[in-house]
């Protein structure tokens, strides 16, 4: 009975290794498990025992697959239900019903992506923070942050809203009131996926600055320069229309042009640098310039959640008499990732 009941299990353990996908490391090590995804120089596999790694290409020798995967190709083209060997050399893919073909690397752009990067619907992701001080003593202050981020993605188009909202109260007085609202609509080429194309439109209220409500609008072009977790970097540049509305000031409206560049890097391990700034350039009066940056280091909780070390600098070239042209804020979040 002890015999067949090893024997049963040996058995087992051979039938799900026979199933399994084979990584050799370039120290010799070897993981057996399951290939997840593949993309810009990352592996992400899961093993029995540590579940999903990730695992960066250069220090793989070798992949072999067992599982059918799906292959999306640099040109488009998409290979389902293949097996793959893959090495430094290139991949070797393997069908049931045609002969194997051979792919240099850089070839392939993933294994088994995301439905949306397949042409099926959505991806939606994004992000909201907060951050909050309580001071009781000598003199009583508060403040609260909240900002959010929120992008809808397809392989033809991308919807995107942004927002944020500050207020500061010093012994009851409040000393900042401020929000903004930004809504953007993309539609990426055909011809050049990495170039796309789109229109904004931004509310902006800052009651200490005398500006009831600035409302901007127009169309831009843009472009994804980089797209991996090591670098992303992307810019735009557009034209649009302004309109400001103030409490005690003249209002005033102009045109001018936008621009926009985003960038995120996780070169420091277990982080995420980023980088944001928009500006725009007032074409009747070029010392009338506004520009806000945002700089900050992320780091990942569990579960979703992350902290973040916060820098923002904002400036407006035409800001009315009596108010301050430029505006600082630092902050420590947290916040939840989806």
């Amino acid at each position: 009975m002890i015999k067949s009941s090893i024997l049963m299990l040996m058995l087992t353990l051979f039938c799900g290794a026979a199933s399994a996908d084979v990584m050799v490391m370039k120290n010799g090590s070897r993981l057996v498990g399951e290939v997840v995804s593949a993309e810009a120089g990352y592996v992400v596999f899961s093993t029995p025992f540590a579940d999903e790694i990730k695992i960066k290409g250069e220090n793989i020798e070798k992949i072999t697959t067992d599982n059918p995967v799906t292959l999306k190709m640099t040109d488009g083209t998409i290979y389902r239900d293949r097996q793959l060997v893959s090495t430094e050399e290139g991949t070797q893919v393997i069908a049931a019903d045609a002969a194997p073909e051979f792919f240099k690397p850089g070839e392939i752009a993933f294994v088994n992506p995301d439905p949306w990067l397949l042409g099926d619907g959505y991806k939606w992701f994004g992000e909201v923070n907060t951050a909050a001080v309580i001071e009781r003593g000598n003199t009583d202050s508060d403040e609260l942050d909240a900002d959010f981020n929120s992008v809808w993605r397809s392989l033809d188009d991308r919807y995107t809203l942004r927002g944020s909202y500050e207020v500061d109260k010093n012994d009851g007085d409040k000393t900042k009131n401020q929000w903004r609202l930004r809504g953007k609509y993309d539609i990426f080429s055909n011809q050049d996926p990495d170039t796309y194309y789109g229109g904004q439109l931004v509310f902006f209220h800052d009651e200490f600055a005398d500006l009831d409500l600035r409302t901007t609008a127009g169309p831009y072009i843009g472009r994804q320069f980089y797209e991996s977790s090591l670098l992303t970097l992307s810019g735009e540049l557009g034209v649009v229309y302004v309109d400001e509305q103030y409490d005690v000031a003249e209002d005033d409206d102009y045109y001018g042009s936008n621009w926009e560049l985003n960038l995120t890097s996780d070169i420091i391990p277990k982080t995420e640098l980023y980088v944001l700034q928009v500006g725009v350039l007032n074409f009747d009066d070029v010392d009338g310039l506004l520009v806000d940056t945002i700089v900050g280091i992320k780091f990942p909780l569990l579960y979703g959640f992350q902290t973040a070390f916060e820098a923002v600098y904002e400036y407006d070239g035409g800001a009315v008499d009596g108010t301050d042209d430029t505006d600082e804020t630092y902050s420590f979040k947290l916040g939840y990732t989806w």
